[in-house]
């Protein structure tokens, strides 16, 4: 077996063993079902309303809900995946869903708690007396059989204050936020700030107090016996109904994410929503903390109840934990079909002022110009990606074809995605590479572009007037252009602050940029020493090959509304800068070949920006996991580069102005252009 599909087999394998040890993973699924949907309001309301009754039913059943042993309504706490897919069936097609939204599946257990509690007012009605209250004190009972008081005692006031101090400590964050807002940074705290950061801090800490009484209860569970009746009874029921809640919440906890932040792009362009952004968020807070004691009392239940936790009414869906983590793996790999199809065209711009101030080239004898046919390129590739929590698509193997290239004229394009490759690994080591990368947030890319088709000129120029005079000779364009960028994601920093503000990506990083081009070089000076605002021709260099290679840092930044939308505009804006080396020639009459030259060598400086605006459209529905995107974009790429030959230092009263003396110019910028059409399928 190749070492990349081995790789990618023990990844899938890792992932869903680490799906079984807890809630987290489930954010894999939620984000295949959730994260690409269209944000809309009653979508929102309606699952908000399921995130605040399943927090309600957590204490209706736990503190509101008479229980007697082998109770019925403990038995209708059962969803396997039969009833599941029913229930499903039968609310995708209710209002709001209307069969394009996918309905989450704490839904569905929020249904099934609904008809057990009915179940259960029903069986009061009829006047049959409990043998407990509420399940709490079941509980108690479990942990001390003889009436003496134990640590279960604790748990009612702690399930309560843990919800108490859960919204409070929300409401206080968001205070903290609202009054730092717009204060500048390291700035030291106002006392309003400062009383709020205090109250949060007190919040915080009778959480954790609460979380250390339901941590000595679970320990007096787990030490309970049951190995007669009604114990017996007392702790399977226990742990049934526990575990059916505790898998609500985890199911909750997985959509929340998603209801926040579909709730914050409503309240984008409607203000009056960001209460509904608030209460999410504090049901969200709320759901966290009950899950973390339902969990930690479920699984001191599985000892007496001699049950383990996977094999209770919660987990039946979906066959249990390893199951699950296989349906986790299974949902997080993906299979994606891209379709390109691109048009690039290469010119030079010719500028006045491309190296900064005003450049007069009056004087100059020969002019370089490219008449250059643009490369055509249709495209296709297969990927294979794996998500690993909150990284999507970290793991990627190449299928079929290794570059994008199917059909091209005049020249090809490829791409690549690779770090470990660009630094000159192979193989296993790549893989292992690239991956690490991904984790870690690091975006690369490799654009290979070959011209062809075309031809260079040398034209005459009237000295005089800067005119054009005829051409002198010609010779066929050739042009490779490599572009490696790689960058680190910034919007990972502040992910809900980018959503406000539109951010698909803010890449901060390193471009390569490498070509070869003939190239007349045009040596110019200052008109007016120590003004720097006009430059004179002085001399030329003859037509000769130059290559141009820079190492340069800065960013690129997406902005738009991401894959949700079914339509969406896209913008792209990059801006670089650095040097790199360069070899030259001048010659005493460079218009006389062979003539002798003076060979040179120096740093030559570039700024390198791209611009493009697109369009992405979404062809299938939002319940369709299969995706199919289509982008169509049109990008301008310009480079411009120049060498500074001297610096002048100019003395005024007491201030010293620096401006360049001399500089070396081509005389205009490099321009990249052309349309775009992407097509991306995801199984």
């Amino acid at each position: 077996m190749r070492p990349g599909p081995a790789l990618a087999g023990l990844l899938l394998l890792a992932s869903a063993a680490a799906s079984a040890c807890g809630p987290t993973t489930y954010n894999v699924r939620a984000a295949r079902a959730f994260a690409n949907e269209d944000a809309r309001r009653a979508i929102i309301d309606d699952r908000a309303a399921d995130l605040e009754r399943a927090a309600w039913l957590a204490d209706e059943v736990l503190s509101s809900t008479p229980y007697s042993p082998g109770d019925a309504w403990i038995a209708a706490l059962r969803l396997d995946d039969v009833e599941a897919e029913r229930l499903r069936a039968r609310l995708e097609e209710t209002p709001p869903y209307d069969g394009e939204h996918e309905v989450p599946l704490a839904k569905l257990y929020r249904a099934k708690l609904d008809e057990a509690l009915a179940r259960a007012a029903a069986r009061g009605e009829r006047g049959a007396p409990p043998a407990f209250a509420r399940l709490f004190d079941a509980l108690a009972a479990l942990a001390a059989p003889s009436g003496e008081a134990s640590a279960a005692s604790r748990l009612p006031a702690a399930w309560q204050a843990l919800a108490e101090h859960a919204r409070a400590l929300a409401a206080e964050e968001r205070s903290v936020e609202r009054l730092s807002a717009g204060r500048p940074l390291g700035a030291p705290d106002t006392p309003e700030i400062a009383a709020a950061k205090a109250r949060a801090a007190a919040r915080r800490r009778a959480i954790a107090g609460a979380h250390r009484d339901v941590a000595l209860a679970a320990a007096a569970l787990r030490a309970a016996s049951a190995g007669q009746e009604p114990a017996r009874t007392i702790a399977r029921d226990a742990l049934q109904a526990l575990s059916f809640v505790l898998r609500m919440h985890i199911e909750a906890l997985a959509v929340a994410p998603y209801v926040v932040k579909q709730a914050r792009r409503v309240a984008r362009d409607e203000p009056g929503y960001r209460a509904a952004v608030a209460r999410a968020e504090a049901i969200s807070r709320v759901l966290e903390e009950q899950r973390a004691a339902l969990s930690a009392c479920a699984e001191a239940l599985s000892a007496p109840a001699r049950t383990p936790l996977e094999d209770t009414a919660g987990f039946e869906a979906q066959e249990g934990f390893l199951e699950q983590g296989r349906a986790i793996s299974l949902d997080a790999v993906h299979l994606k079909l891209k379709g390109d199809v691109e048009l690039l065209f290469f010119h030079q711009l010719a500028s006045a002022g491309s190296s900064g101030g005003v450049n007069d080239y009056r004087g100059r004898t020969r002019r370089l110009a490219y008449d250059v046919d643009p490369v055509f390129m249709v495209g296709g590739r297969a990927l294979l990606t794996y998500d690993f929590d909150h990284a999507r698509d970290a793991a990627r193997l190449n299928a079929g074809f290794k570059t994008d290239r199917l059909f091209s004229s005049g020249g090809d394009i490829q791409y690549d995605g690779s770090l470990g490759r660009l630094l000159g690994l192979n193989g296993f080591a790549s893989d292992v590479f690239d991956i690490g990368a991904d984790l870690a947030g690091v975006s690369t890319s490799l654009k290979i572009a070959r011209f062809t088709a075309g031809n260079v000129t040398e034209l005459a120029v009237d000295p005089a007037t800067d005119r054009d005079a005829g051409a002198v000779a010609s010779a066929p364009f050739q042009l490779l252009l490599r572009q490696i960028d790689v960058g680190f994601d910034l919007t990972k920093l502040f992910p809900e602050a980018a959503d406000d503000l539109y951010l698909e990506e803010l890449l901060a990083g390193f471009r390569y940029i490498d070509y070869k081009l003939p190239r007349i070089f045009y040596a110019l000076r200052e008109r007016d020493p120590g003004e720097g605002d006009v430059y004179v021709f002085e001399r030329q260099s003859p037509a000769q090959s130059v290559t141009s290679r820079f190492y340069q840092g800065g960013f690129s930044v997406r902005m738009g509304n991401g894959e949700w939308p079914r339509l969406a505009p896209f913008g792209d804006l990059g801006l670089y800068g650095g040097a790199g080396p360069v070899r030259y020639a001048f010659s005493a009459d460079p218009a006389v070949p062979g003539a002798p030259r003076e060979v040179d060598e120096a740093t030559m400086i570039a700024l390198s920006g791209n611009v493009s605006v697109g369009l992405r459209l979404r062809l299938t529905s939002y319940l369709s996991r299969l995706r199919l995107l289509t982008e169509l974009s049109y990008n301008v790429e310009a480079i411009g580069q120049g060498i500074l030959s001297s610096i002048r230092a100019t003395r005024r009263g007491d201030e010293t102005i620096y401006t360049i003396g001399r500089k070396l110019d081509i005389g205009g910028f490099d321009v990249f252009h052309g349309p775009r059409l992407l097509a991306v399928l995801v199984l």
